[in-house]
């Protein structure tokens, strides 16, 4: 991951990028976002028997400049992760459990700093994540991981950068508190 934001900031500082917003444009961005939910998931030792598998998860966001320093938009997000049981219980079985989280929110952005070279912002959203499991098996004896339904998702974007790599594709990141990622990287189109 070190890898990926050094990687970013050195696109981020080529001098043939650009970026600033303008009362009413649109941005559009694909993002794939880090969650802390996917570091614990990935680094609990939940038992031998057991691989976890936790990919990015994926998000689409649209911003609307109403002035050149806010915007207005929402986003929606899409998780998943696996754990694949092998030889659980008396009967040796292997199944698979599969929890998923759908996150959709409102984000309102102040944009900070901005030039002919890039476009940096904060701000805040809140949404509401839902939780669904799938459960492989009918052993009576297996406890599944606990799942709390719809609930209340907030997140601080603490700092957020996009560049253009033309007037209107460009490359962006955010580092967030909260659901739905702590880090995220993507694409954008600005219309």
């Amino acid at each position: 991951m070190k890898y990926s934001v050094a990687c970013l900031l050195v696109l981020l500082s080529m001098s043939t990028l650009s970026a600033q917003t303008l009362e009413g444009e649109s941005v559009i961005g694909i993002n794939a976002g880090f969650s802390m939910a996917s570091a614990l998931f990935s680094l609990s030792e939940i038992d031998a028997n057991v691989d976890a598998t936790t990919p990015p998860a994926i998000q689409a966001t649209y911003d609307y400049a109403l002035t050149n320093r806010v915007s207005l938009g929402g986003g929606i997000s899409y998780q998943n992760f696996k754990l694949a049981y092998s030889n659980y219980g008396e009967a040796k079985e292997s199944f698979d459990v599969r929890l998923s989280r759908f996150n959709v929110g409102l984000r309102g952005l102040f944009h900070y700093g901005n030039s002919e070279k890039m476009d940096m912002y904060s701000g805040l959203r809140v949404g509401l994540s839902k939780w669904s499991l799938d459960v492989g098996t009918d052993d009576p004896s297996f406890d599944p991981p606990k799942t709390a339904g719809i609930v209340f998702a907030p997140q601080a974007i603490l700092f957020g950068m996009r560049s253009y790599l033309s007037g209107h594709l460009g490359i962006g990141g955010e580092i967030a508190i909260g659901a739905p990622h702590v880090v995220s990287f993507g694409l954008h189109y600005r219309f």
